[in-house]
């Protein structure tokens, strides 16, 4: 045995909801499973006193972004910016900075956290910064602003015909997909600097406790194409460099490029014991902050907003379709109802053509919901990659948004869970936090991390700390395909573990919030440490 592990407080995760004080490891897999007792009689090349400490399955991030966090905070962040004046002055400290820039690329305003709610405009951007392309985009990534040299350089794109009604000259301003025409104006990255970029997100995660991830990383840097990002990962597996495993959901904005990745071979469940291929993911509206969620019905306070559906749906079951027929799962970004209905009916309609089992298809974010649709999802199999901290914002927006009658159907995790949706965590980082903790903190208690509304919002949705872990263990493996192998502690499945600085069972919920990581293990390895 190469590890043992005693003393500890550890839930296993698994059918019996077992809780055993030892687990020992060997060749990277868990080997025994057991009591201190049991564990005194055996032999072990390094023994670790867990001191009365929770141990848990290696958290599973079902859902976001790794490429675009390590991207974006190694460019300029403005999260934390209260005005659009803050927003400028972050990109001209960073240009002060940085000498040889050649272009820049800002992430994280939102107008709703401005004095004077409003966005930052063409003209502004102009002022700053008129000599090299610049893009300010929204914390939810569906709104960009850009100076009229980038906004010039985007015209001229051939991409950027089709996506004429997505952008506005006047204020700079690109919507969803054409948000992402920015990255094609710039140079291609080298692959040392997307996998120096990879092992930053992956240290990262490794302090949450995260030992796999489901992250949408294809477009997510300027100038680096899918075959670039997956080069990438291939290399640092082969180097043993990888300290998460990665299960990519494997976005495709056009429907040619998906063709090619297919008849390259390509198919979920390929790849090694770090990098696999996950599901097609696809975009099918936009965010409920900039209000280009698709819905059945209009925003409030207008007549015609009814969000933006960014694929029509003859071409949405071409890609269902496509999928079923060559064995790909799919996940889908869907805020609305409308995005979601189209969604569950092209699964149904490609089900009913190419009938397969346990295709195991989801979507992503699932927010504004009907009965109808979770009823549906149900029937279906469909998954739920659900994000808890979302809430800590969108409880303020969602109301004025859609109304109070609507709104009662919203961020119904509990619901999906007893109709037996399978819910898998996630945090669609960098939009927000990946701390698996917050996100706990929030699924349990639905108040704000400096606390309230009291007694939670839409309080019938709370669910309990054992569920809400296990939408980042045993639910977020199984969403992979990957229930036999991760997300509890049994013996013959990989030895992913965290431990935590405090019993997140016993303590007050409202300090699960605070609770930390103090050691992740993958494959029998630490790789953090506090």
């Amino acid at each position: 045995m190469d590890l043992l592990f005693y003393n500890g407080v550890i839930h296993t995760m698994d059918e019996e909801e077992r809780v055993v004080e030892a687990v020992g490891v060997t060749d990277g897999k868990i080997s025994f499973v057991g009591s201190n007792e049991e564990a005194a009689k055996l032999e072990a090349a390094e023994k670790v006193d867990l001191g009365g400490k929770l141990m848990l399955p290696g958290f599973i991030e079902g859902h976001m972004h790794l490429c675009s966090y390590a991207f974006t905070n190694n460019n300029v962040m403005l999260f934390d910016c209260k005005s659009v004046e803050d927003c400028l002055e972050a990109a001209k400290r960073f240009r002060a900075a940085h000498d040889d820039l050649k272009w820049m690329y800002c992430r994280g305003w939102n107008e709703d956290n401005f004095t004077e709610k409003r966005y930052p405009t063409r003209e502004e951007l102009d002022a700053i910064c008129p000599d090299i392309p610049i893009l300010m985009v929204r914390v939810c990534g569906h709104v960009g602003i850009c100076n009229t040299l980038a906004f010039n350089k985007i015209q001229e794109l051939k991409e950027a015909k089709p996506l004429q009604n997505q952008m506005d000259f006047e204020g700079g301003r690109l919507y969803e997909d054409a948000c992402q025409l920015y990255y094609h104006i710039l140079e291609k990255p080298s692959q040392e600097y997307v996998e120096g970029l990879l092992k930053f997100g992956m240290k990262a995660l490794n302090q949450c406790g995260i030992t796999t991830c489901q992250p949408d990383d294809f477009s997510s840097i300027p100038g680096a194409d899918w075959k670039l990002i997956m080069s990438a990962y291939k290399s640092l597996e082969e180097r043993g460099e990888m300290t998460a495993r990665v299960y990519e959901q494997c976005l495709f904005m056009r429907y040619p490029e998906y063709e090619e990745f297919l008849a390259e071979g390509y198919r979920t469940g390929q790849g090694g014991e770090y990098f696999t291929v996950g599901p097609l993911k696809l975009l099918q509206d936009g965010s409920l902050g900039a209000k280009t969620a698709a819905l059945t019905k209009p925003y409030i306070g207008t007549e015609d907003n009814y969000g933006i559906v960014t694929i029509a749906q003859e071409d949405l079951d071409r890609y269902v379709m496509t999928s079923q027929k060559n064995n790909m799962q799919i996940a889908v970004h869907c805020i609305g109802d409308r995005a979601m209905e189209m969604v569950l009916e092209a699964i149904e309609k490609a089900q009913a053509a190419c009938p397969r089992e346990d295709c195991r298809h989801g979507i992503v974010h699932v927010q504004i919901t009907t009965k109808e649709i979770l009823e549906r999802m149900a029937k279906d199999d469909v998954i739920a990659y659900i994000q808890p901290v979302f809430i800590g914002y969108d409880m303020d927006i969602v109301e004025d948004r859609i109304g109070k009658e609507r709104t009662a159907d919203t961020y119904a995790w509990k619901t999906m869970d007893d109709m037996g949706i399978l819910t898998v965590g996630g945090s669609d980082a960098p939009i927000e936090s990946f701390d698996i903790l917050e996100n706990i903190y929030y699924a349990v208690t639905r108040e704000k991390l400096a606390g309230g509304p009291e007694g939670g919002w839409l309080p019938d949705q709370k669910v309990s700390v054992n569920e809400a872990v296990r939408m980042f263990t045993t639910h977020a493996a199984k969403a992979r395909f990957g229930e036999n192998e991760y997300g509890s502690v049994k013996e013959g499945m990989k030895a992913d573990l965290v431990v935590l600085s405090d019993n997140i069972y016993e303590i007050e919920p409202h300090k699960i919030k605070d609770v930390k990581a103090i050691r992740t293990v993958v494959g029998g390895k630490t790789v953090y440490q506090a």
